[in-house]
């Protein structure tokens, strides 16, 4: 039987009600479902409260690995990540570019992938200064760094900026001469098919090479502009600098970019070498990026950013009554255990993954990986790749329920590219699994992935289930789902759901009167290769539903159409056990007795969160979940999962649980300075700060 949905809107704006308890939450479109993204979000001001939703330390980060995790700030345009550490005598600010990528070959939790692109330091030789503060203003999306030394107050400002793509740092004194520094762009882990070199000449400093596993040039550029003083460039073997002298301020631009481009023959060309071969060096790019910048004023440059990052940030404000804290957040975030200043925690917390989607999720850019658009690394947890089988979904979250639509285009772009290798695959897979259903000509849709990186889209694994597909179908679904934009609906969902049904409708097999998957995989789990998963289920169930509704809206009439909605009901997607719990899988009787029961992913109640097939029109599949919630327990280290769960506790109406996982989420995985600890090390997984 086909079950009502709830409605979108409101189960985002009930979701935050119910898990922060009594707040005020101000939102653009709100309270009016049927808005199109357009009316949502043109010429809003959010009523934001007066007082600054900031990070805020009295000491330098420490310049080590640790430090970058747990203490520096991260900024980014989508263009680029960076983390600023604050330093005094040299100030370090590390850089990622998120297609700067090497081979992921190898087995374990390292084996390659994203590269850190560049290490910049600014030599000051100011040892001991005082008054220091260094803060992230998350009303400006502005770093600032001040102290005072030998009697002068220095002052720096940082920010990315999206409509000049470029980063841009303000370097002031509050005496006239006396600000003296040098520029030292390096580039970290040279050798091992990494090469490059660094080269200064005149206001510029040049930064570039090849990562020759899939032949990425990448290059950067750091332009600096003093007032006053004198200013001089140097060169030693790979290893140019620029040295300002006795200046009043400066300004220093950095553009980056390599030669990647999205596009389809990157997934669908096999030989690595050649995947980029026809895109051009990125020295002409970058340069455009410096120039156009570099002809602006720091004035212009800062007013572009802040029209930019304003409108999107300023829609949505959330007050639980907080007020300023009188100590650094690092102190905060320890504090929080015992009580000390929480809600004003929570609402940064909050705000801060709102910031870091703006960060790292742009038009034109490569969409958030596992870290986001940040890493330090040379051999990132998990190659810093995109996991469809819940890291990616949780990218997005509050693209949606955080009213910021227009962020979930980097992924459009990037699934627009690699599709065209999941078609491949999807023709494979009727062909192995369910031959009578193939279609000769190849229109057979396409298969969810595991997972992918910008160059690669392996066959599908065992480790999770076929319903990955459905699943990142759901995301699309929710783009429309929150905007009510009918030409978006039409032009960029209906295909990606309608396609995603067509595969499942010819993968599912008849098993006694029901289609189920097979075979089916319930992700992570060990027992693997089975039949008819609650995950594969109910995500198959959801995409069915979701275009069948959206045919209805745009009056479609597709010839496949007819077979979803005979199909629909017997796609089975919620079984009830003898514990009284929804199923993980269809032997199981009884709770835990396949598969591990306290297991990070919760991947039997996606039908609740993000799904909507558990609602309050099936109160015993509520109470089934609820059980398998409760049973599932707090006992998980992974953030992630505690922030997945804070939602499946608020679609539960339980605002005290859901408001439990919270206090836990920022008690035990969050790291000085926001960052999400996964499960101890350090170790940042950015998905549950999204």
């Amino acid at each position: 039987m086909q079950n009502p949905k709830m409605p979108p809107m409101t189960a985002a704006m009930f979701l935050l009600a119910v898990t922060f308890g009594h707040c005020h939450l101000e939102w653009a479109g709100a309270n009016d479902p049927t808005a199109s993204a357009a009316e949502t979000n043109s010429g809003f001001v959010a009523d934001t409260p007066d007082k600054a939703m900031r990070l805020w330390y009295d000491a330098p980060a420490p310049d080590s690995d640790d430090g970058w995790v747990n203490c520096s700030i991260p900024m980014g345009n989508g263009y680029m990540g960076v983390n600023v550490f604050g330093g005094m005598e040299t100030e370090r600010i590390q850089i990622t570019e998120n297609s700067l990528y090497d081979s992921t070959e190898g087995r374990g939790l390292h084996r390659g992938g994203l590269n850190n692109f560049a290490e910049v330091y600014l030599d000051f030789g100011h040892n001991n200064g005082l008054n220091y503060e260094r803060e992230l203003n998350l009303n400006e999306g502005v770093s600032h760094v001040k102290y005072k030394y030998d009697s002068v107050t220095y002052s720096r400002e940082y920010f990315t900026s999206y409509p000049d793509k470029v980063m841009v740092i303000r370097l002031s004194a509050s005496t006239a001469g006396a600000l003296s520094f040098t520029l030292r762009p390096t580039i970290p882990f040279l050798g091992d098919g990494k090469s490059g070199s660094v080269v200064a000449n005149g206001d510029t400093v040049t930064l570039s090479g090849v990562m020759s596993y899939f032949g990425v040039k990448y290059e950067g550029q750091f332009k600096v502009i003093p007032e006053g003083g004198s200013m001089k460039s140097a060169n030693r073997p790979s290893r140019g600098t620029i040295t300002v002298s006795d200046a009043n301020s400066a300004v220093i631009l950095i553009a980056v970019g390599t030669n990647y481009q999205l596009a389809p023959e990157i997934f669908l060309t096999t030989e690595n070498s050649e995947k980029l071969a026809s895109f051009p060096d990125p020295h002409a790019k970058v340069s455009r990026y410096l120039a156009a910048a570099s002809a602006k004023s720091y004035d212009e440059l800062r007013a572009s950013h802040q029209a930019d990052y304003t409108a999107l940030y300023d829609r949505v404000s959330l007050d639980l009554g907080a007020a300023e804290p009188a100590i650094p957040t690092d102190e905060l975030v320890d504090a929080y255990p015992n009580g000390s200043s929480s809600r004003y925690l929570e609402e940064l917390a909050f705000q801060f993954g709102r910031y870091m989607l703006i960060c790292s999720s742009r038009k034109g850019t490569l969409p958030p990986h596992l870290q986001g658009i940040w890493n330090v690394y040379k051999d990132p947890p998990w190659a810093s790749q995109y996991l469809a089988d819940t890291n990616i979904q949780m990218a997005f979250a509050p693209a949606f329920s955080a009213n910021l639509p227009e962020l979930f285009e980097s992924y459009v772009d990037y699934f627009n590219s690699f599709v065209a290798r999941q078609r491949l695959y999807a023709n494979q897979y009727i062909k192995q699994f369910n031959p009578s259903q193939l279609d000769p000509n190849g229109d057979n849709g396409w298969s969810g992935p595991f997972w992918t990186n910008p160059y690669n889209v392996p066959p599908k694994s065992a480790v999770a289930g076929f319903g990955t597909g459905s699943w990142l179908a759901q995301m699309f679904w929710d783009y429309y789902d929150y905007t009510r934009d009918e030409s978006l609906l039409a032009d960029t969902v209906y295909p990606v759901i309608y396609d995603q049904a067509n595969f499942v409708s010819r993968f599912v097999k008849d098993v006694d009167g029901v289609l189920l998957a097979k075979p089916s995989s319930s992700p992570e789990q060990k027992h693997r290769d089975t039949v008819g998963t609650t995950f594969d289920q109910q995500m198959f169930y959801e995409n069915h539903h979701n275009t069948l509704t959206a045919a209805k809206i745009l009056g479609r009439s597709d010839s496949r159409l007819a077979i979803y909605e005979n199909q629909l009901p017997l796609l089975d997607p919620i079984q009830v056990g003898k514990s009284g719990q929804i199923k993980e899988f269809r032997q199981e009787e009884y709770y835990g007795e396949i598969g591990d029961p306290t297991h990070r992913h919760t991947s039997m109640l996606l039908g609740l969160y993000p799904g909507q097939l558990i609602n309050d029109t099936t109160p015993a599949w509520l109470d089934a979940a609820k059980i398998s919630l409760t049973l599932r327990t707090r006992k998980s280290p992974i953030g992630w999962s505690r922030a997945e769960r804070i939602s499946m506790w608020a679609r539960l109406h339980d605002g005290e649980e859901a408001y439990t996982y919270y206090k836990d989420l920022l008690e035990r995985n969050y790291l000085h300075n926001l960052f999400n600890d996964h499960r101890g090390g350090p170790l940042f997984q950015a998905d549950a700060n999204y």
